[in-house]
């Protein structure tokens, strides 16, 4: 039987769902540790890579799975998996286009509120027995009435721009694209440049991929346009953002805060400055997962595999990667 290998480890509790829905014909396996060894000893014997966490995917690990016939990401970046040596091998590579878009765009603005809100701040307040209302409440701001600001505007953008709109905000938009009027009119967004709009925004919300163009586009000298009221958010890639100027510019009040689903090292050192801030929010990577997304996107995975086998094109929601 072909076999599918998962490129990460899961809890026991969520692998015991997932085994449920594999499909008939097919052995699965996964990773007892998290580590690129282990990685390239699973390889060998695999036909199928489910592509999910973040342990890179390279040559190396390419090479020792000479039976290797597809890959199947359960989202859909790619930034993890060497795209160009798969091309040369012949070997594709599926994803699963905006099947968790809603969930990341509904974390973005989570966050968006949570930092204007204070909610962790005033939540810790309440349960250590504090009734500060008037004192923290002038502290705190309302979404109503601000800038925001998004940088890429795919299914996860757009989806952004349609939460927020009842909130009485204007949304301005980077993209490497115009989008056409009649579409900016839908979402009621407004194109603007690079520059000019990351110093006018309140809120900036990344929703790019991460390309050689795209790294580190958030750094020392664009954190230094950000108004110091403004607050940064990424639920995209962490590399996107300099985290070391992000530091500087927390520590030292060039902006007000920062809600992050990702970091340059995941999960971060235990160590890292970030841990220790106060105007920061942290999530673990988890804007794109809940219980309903993980449910379709672990399924439509499979199931396209399990097309592929068949020798069919696969799903309409996934796409194959040129």
């Amino acid at each position: 039987m072909p076999n599918i290998l998962l490129t990460n480890k899961y809890s026991n509790r969520v692998l015991e769902e997932v085994r449920k829905i594999v499909p008939e014909g097919f052995n699965f396996d996964t990773l007892e540790k998290l580590t690129k060894k282990e990685l390239i000893q699973k390889a060998a014997g695999s036909d199928y890579f489910l592509a999910s966490g973040r342990l890179y995917i390279d040559k190396e690990v390419i090479e020792s799975a000479p039976k290797l016939k597809m890959i199947q990401r359960t989202g859909v970046g790619t930034d993890t998996i060497d795209i160009l040596c798969l091309k040369q091998k012949g070997i594709p590579v599926y994803v699963n286009p905006g099947i968790n878009s809603s969930s990341v765009a509904e974390h973005a603005v989570l966050l968006m509120l949570a930092l204007l809100r204070k909610l962790v701040m005033v939540d810790t307040s309440v349960k250590s027995g504090k009734w500060n209302k008037n004192d923290i409440g002038f502290e705190c701001s309302s979404l109503n009435g601000k800038v925001i600001g998004l940088i890429g505007i795919g299914n996860i953008g757009k989806k952004v721009a349609q939460i927020v709109r009842s909130f009485g905000v204007t949304v301005l938009y980077y993209n490497p694209y115009k989008l056409s009027n009649k579409i900016e009119n839908e979402l009621n967004v407004q194109f603007c440049d690079f520059k000019k709009m990351i110093s006018e925004v309140d809120i900036l919300s990344l929703h790019c991929p991460l390309t050689p163009e795209t790294k580190g586009i958030i750094g020392t000298d664009e954190l230094k346009l950000m108004k110091k009221s403004a607050v940064l958010i990424n639920t995209a890639r962490g590399p996107l953002v300099d985290q070391d100027a992000l530091i500087k510019a927390l520590n030292q009040g060039m902006i007000k805060g920062a809600g992050l689903d990702v970091y340059k090292k995941e999960p971060p050192k235990s160590d890292s400055p970030l841990l220790k801030l106060d105007n920061v929010i942290l999530t673990p990577h988890i804007a794109g997962l809940t219980m309903e997304t993980f449910c379709k996107m672990i399924t439509n995975a499979f199931e396209n595999i399990k097309l592929f086998e068949m020798g069919q094109l696969g799903l309409i929601e996934n796409k194959k990667i040129k």
